[in-house]
């Protein structure tokens, strides 16, 4: 397993060792193989990717890019996180960590948009992060 990390932002400290364990508990639960890279960055640079790769201008919190066959690239806002953590009322580390996990899924084929693929996706994708913060 390959991972790779960019911290491109200056908001938060970023969970290395926990997205590395995340990023093996789904593989290996998945029994799939990728080489993916991270990349955190703040709400004004995933607006421009958002809006440059999806023609939505606005900040996100998630973006999954597939690349050459078994690899791809995962962008994370930390603005957009820490957001949605306090309204939540949870830690932001947590967040982060879902983010991560929802990325890879979409990366292995999993879809979010039919109510039934949200369902099984959100149960995978929650047991994963789960797993990973223990």
């Amino acid at each position: 397993m390959a991972i790779a990390i960019a911290d491109r932002q200056e908001r938060l400290r970023i969970p290395a060792s926990k997205m590395r364990r995340l990023v093996r508990l789904i593989l290996d639960g998945e029994r799939a193989a990728l080489k993916l890279s991270f990349a955190f960055v703040d709400g004004r640079e995933m607006r421009r990717l958002n809006k440059r790769f999806l023609k939505h201008d606005f900040d996100t919190d998630v973006l999954s890019f597939p690349l050459e066959a078994g690899k791809g690239e995962i962008v994370i806002s930390t603005d957009y996180a820490a957001a949605e953590a306090e309204k939540r009322g949870i830690g932001v580390e947590e967040e982060l960590v879902r983010y991560a996990a929802h990325g890879v899924l979409h990366l292995l084929g999993y879809d979010d948009h039919a109510p039934a693929d949200k369902k099984r996706m959100w149960r995978r994708q929650e047991r994963y992060v789960r797993d990973a913060l223990r």
